[in-house]
């Protein structure tokens, strides 16, 4: 037995523990607990009050993304610290080692509060933290702050809440937000607005909705657009007014008026006017006027003007020709009436080309819509295409590590191209065995701290093994 005690740097014997609860020994403890395993053989001076061993606050489990910022502080000097240890292992601690000044109370589950060396002060709970204040409380952080909470965190406030950023305020949400506001909403931005909707919108107004732009304003639908109006809908422009449609221009209505200085209504096809249509024009190009009876006022026909190269039908009144009236049906002997010829105004036929060079060539022709041609916009913005489906918006290391847990994603060649070529997890994911190998801790009894950890800890303390 002694044989194996030796190999293993022996530290205590079978004599010494027989001789711990024997009554003839006045160093003895008759419940045979003392001295404990740590302190056989040894000094009874507290272990760390000797810098034999050093102990903390907990602060193992902390979120792998916060840095705590701890400074390594230098083990107890003997004498220079004061260590009150209870039997269950509760620890108050005064240092006055130099470079490692702390006082600490500590738990035995390692909760605690630890004011150390540099200033800092942990406050450390295995457990639950509450805290309650009666009245008013203020905290001041002249530095930087960070707070995580891997649970959820519930914020209730009986009065107003205020929040003043004097820099840039950034809110990320994995997963839905809803706000409901029982009164109003100001909202001043001195700067732009930009707004990115991957999915739909929706917005419902009981009341009035106004909305003033004084720069320019541009609305582009990719798809159908609609608007529905139950009452009046007006559209007051103070300069030009162009509506062009690659298609079918429809307008229908009970009542339609308009006027103006100067108009062009031309087609190569289609109909003009009605039963009831008065037509007031100047000049007429018309190869063939089909009617059941002309009539012309005295001497209004001979002021504007009617030729033609064939009258088919009855004629009665005064003419040119009355003298071979009978070839057309008109009464003799009548005074002969003075035609003048109306003078031709510069225009077009609106024939099918003319029609064509004015749809598609002139200043006026129809403005082709063409949208994001090949989806670039919209795939900046939402990451569906990119990700083969997988995810909408972009991924870090730890998202797109889960999305691999599923199987027909491991198998998205669209996915795996995208988030390797991205940078996001490495080409060699899949292998099954590190490319590089190496020991942290070679074969001697006490292991050492390597330069190379081969993963992270949530305790920094941790010797990888």
């Amino acid at each position: 037995m002694s044989k194996i005690y030796e190999d293993l740097d022996q530290v205590f014997d079978e004599q010494t523990l027989k001789s711990n609860n024997d009554p003839k020994d006045v160093r003895s403890d008759p419940s045979g607990e003392y001295p404990t395993v740590d302190y056989i053989n040894a000094s009874g001076v507290n272990k760390f009050a000797r810098g034999s061993d050093r102990i903390s606050v907990h602060t193992g489990g902390s979120v792998k993304d916060v840095d705590l910022d701890l400074i390594d502080e230098p083990v107890s000097t003997y004498t220079k610290s004061q260590v009150k240890q209870t039997a269950s292992g509760h620890i108050v601690e005064y240092d006055d080692t130099p470079g490692g000044e702390r006082i600490m109370i500590r738990h035995r589950t390692g909760s605690g509060v630890e004011m150390r060396a540099d200033g800092s002060v942990i406050y450390s709970s295995t457990a639950n933290t509450i805290r309650v204040t009666t009245h008013d409380e203020k905290v001041i952080v002249e530095g930087d702050g960070e707070l995580t909470y891997n649970g959820n965190l519930r914020l209730k406030v009986a009065g107003d809440f205020d929040l003043e950023v004097g820099g840039d305020f950034n809110v990320k949400v994995d997963g839905d937000m809803d706000e409901k506001i029982k009164r109003g909403v100001n909202r001043l931005v001195a700067g732009s607005t930009e707004t990115e909707i991957l999915g739909n919108k929706s917005e419902t107004v009981v009341g009035a909705s106004s909305s003033i732009t004084f720069g320019d304003k541009t609305e582009m639908t990719k798809g159908d657009a609609l608007d529905v109006v139950q009452g009046n809908l007006k559209h007051n422009i103070g300069a030009d007014y162009e509506i062009t449609a690659e298609a079918d221009l429809e307008i229908s209505s009970l009542r339609n008026i308009t006027t103006a200085s100067k108009i062009l209504l031309q087609g190569d096809s289609g109909t003009i006017g009605g039963a009831e249509v008065v037509m007031y024009a100047d000049t007429a190009h018309i190869p063939r006027v089909n009617v059941t009876s002309l009539h012309a006022t005295q001497g209004v026909i001979a002021t504007v003007g009617m030729t033609a190269p064939t009258f088919n039908g009855n004629l009665s009144g005064n003419s040119s020709t009355a003298g071979t009236a009978g070839a057309i049906g008109a009464g003799s002997g009548q005074s002969p009436v003075t035609i003048t010829s109306a003078d031709n105004k510069d225009t077009r036929q609106p024939n099918a080309t003319n029609i064509f060079e004015f749809l598609n060539k002139s200043p006026f022709a129809i403005k082709r819509v063409d949208i994001d041609d090949g989806d670039f916009m919209k795939n900046e913005v939402d990451k569906t295409a990119k990700y083969g489906g997988v995810s909408k918006t972009e991924l870090n290391t730890k998202e797109a590590r889960s999305k691999l847990r599923d199987p027909n994603n491991l198998n998205n060649s669209e996915f795996i191209g995208a988030v390797i070529a991205d940078g996001i997890i490495s080409a060699n994911f899949a292998a099954l065995a590190p490319t590089v190998t190496d020991r942290t801790a070679g074969k001697e009894k006490n292991p050492q701290r390597e330069t190379r950890p081969t993963g992270k800890s949530d305790n920094p303390n941790e010797i990888f093994t």
